[in-house]
């Protein structure tokens, strides 16, 4: 018989990260898949209780408060996201931008907590590190948002890669990655319908990354800004990139919805492919590092 048909398959899902995260995997034993499972959430939520914004006594609120008086020292989780971060604010120029938090304050996205400097402005390059430490040349606010995210879903399928898994997936909202011996199909929202979902491409073994605004109030301010006007984004497209990791992944959707124009030649440099659906255009839009084209997209409801 087929190894493959004698496989336990496991799925569960647990609110974490701001939305419901789900967590499937196969394997041969459903003890040694139900522990796996339960370390990946764990890892899931170790990563929410140092990077979440929301708790004010996390370790990023602690950085928000004293990184402008001094250096402070960084987590391994930290400081990778941090260098992530830094590296692709300088690659796209200030595209992507994790300081725009005080714009987010503002609207309400994002809580206002005590001690936090009122006098906060977006600006990356403030931001100063040296290895597992950081401090802010003047004062900011540092949000990660949905780079965190990312970093949480590879960081939990590592989990289960290590556990011997046979295959792997783990979805928070719309950061999704997965391994394994077969591909899935990878379907999002369309941003005028969003009870109709678009297939757009099979997904064996990376991750995915969409930035949208479903379901958004009109009247609401969007939570994603252009960190060089602060004009919203993504109030009307869908932006989905596909990379090999999910926290590569979500950097890029910020990055191709504040400038579509010059993201492919980002998005060839981490391997990685973006999907446009504006529904002005007539078409569907593939881009990476040749460019943008258009894509044949199959829809069902």
């Amino acid at each position: 018989m087929n190894a493959a048909l004698q496989r336990t398959r496991v799925q569960r899902a647990q609110p974490w990260l701001g939305t419901l995260v789900e967590i499937a995997a196969e394997g041969d034993d459903p003890a040694l898949l139900n522990a796996a499972i339960g370390r990946a959430f764990a890892r899931i939520a170790a990563i929410q209780g140092a990077m979440s914004f929301h708790d004010a006594d996390s370790e990023l609120s602690r950085v928000n408060r004293h990184a402008a008086r001094d250096w402070v020292a960084l987590s391994g989780d930290l400081a990778r996201v941090f260098g992530a971060a830094h590296d692709f604010a300088t690659a796209s120029n200030g595209l992507f931008d994790p300081s725009v938090a005080p714009w987010l304050v503002e609207t309400g996205h994002l809580p206002r907590h005590p001690c936090m400097p009122a006098d906060a402005a977006p600006g990356w390059q403030a931001i100063e590190l040296d290895g597992d430490r950081v401090r802010f040349a003047r004062p900011l606010i540092v949000d990660f948002g949905g780079i965190a995210k990312g970093y949480a879903v590879d960081a939990a399928l590592a989990v289960l890669r290590d556990a011997g898994m046979a295959s792997a997936r783990v979805n928070a909202g719309g950061d999704l990655a997965r391994f394994g011996e077969f591909a899935e199909p990878v379907r999002v929202r369309h941003p005028a319908q969003p009870t109709l979902s678009l297939h757009l491409a099979d997904l064996q073994n990376g991750a995915v990354a969409t930035s949208a605004g479903y379901y958004q109030a009109k009247a609401a301010a969007s939570p994603l800004r252009h960190p060089h006007s602060g004009s919203e984004l993504c109030r009307a497209l869908s932006v989905s990139v596909l990379a090999p990791t999910c926290m590569v992944a979500d950097a890029l959707t910020k990055i191709v919805a504040a400038d579509p124009l010059h993201a492919p030649a980002l998005l060839g440099r981490q391997d990685a492919q973006a999907i446009l659906i504006d529904p002005s255009s007539p078409a569907i839009t593939l881009g990476d590092g040749d460019g943008w084209r258009p894509l044949p997209c199959a829809a069902a409801a």
